[in-house]
């Protein structure tokens, strides 16, 4: 009746019951922070190339924009015992005739606890290709703003934009390819 199965039975549920439990209370005392960092983005240069479509094998040209900015990130506060990385990333919007939000990441980057907690970027251009699917981003306002993601240890894994972007008329004329 009490041989040693049922009793390794025992001790092992109740052993993963209170780990849940405190997994739980992890999760409750951090609920209420905020993971904010403190961040300033300035662009510096936009350009619009028309190009041709490698990608779909069509012989159309679609606008390709080459951007130039400044981040600088700093995560030292936003990490807590309950934060084990921060995935940020950045993210250019506008909206022409066709598609009334348009959203490109443009560069991304994985922050591990115990990593350096700064990120400074000057001069950088696009990590990833800002495409239109067209030819449609001349003269059109593009929003870029910070967003990030926080996976913790337990929880919630929130979806966060900052509270700072920056706007910009993009170019009405095409840059030659050798101006860049």
């Amino acid at each position: 009746m009490n041989n040693l199965t049922s009793r390794a039975n025992v001790v092992l549920a109740n052993s993963l019951s209170v780990l849940a439990i405190l997994t739980g209370m992890l999760f409750i005392t951090t609920i209420h922070l905020r993971v904010e960092p403190k961040f300033d983005l300035k662009l510096n240069q936009a350009q619009i190339r028309h190009t041709p479509d490698h990608m779909s094998g069509k012989r159309d040209y679609l606008d390709l924009t080459l951007l130039d900015y400044d981040l600088d990130i700093d995560l030292s506060e936003s990490f807590h015992w309950n934060v084990k990385m921060i995935f940020l990333y950045l993210v250019a919007e506008y909206e022409n005739e066709v598609n009334k939000v348009n959203q490109v990441v443009l560069w991304d980057r994985i922050v591990m606890r115990g990593d350096n907690p700064t990120v400074d970027l000057k001069s950088m251009r696009t990590k990833y290709f800002f495409f239109d699917d067209g030819s449609r981003m001349r003269g059109k306002n593009v929003t870029i703003s910070l967003h990030w993601n926080i996976i913790p240890n337990a929880g919630l894994l929130p979806n966060i934009r900052g509270s700072k972007a920056v706007s910009t008329i993009l170019p009405s004329e095409y840059t030659p390819y050798n101006n860049y």
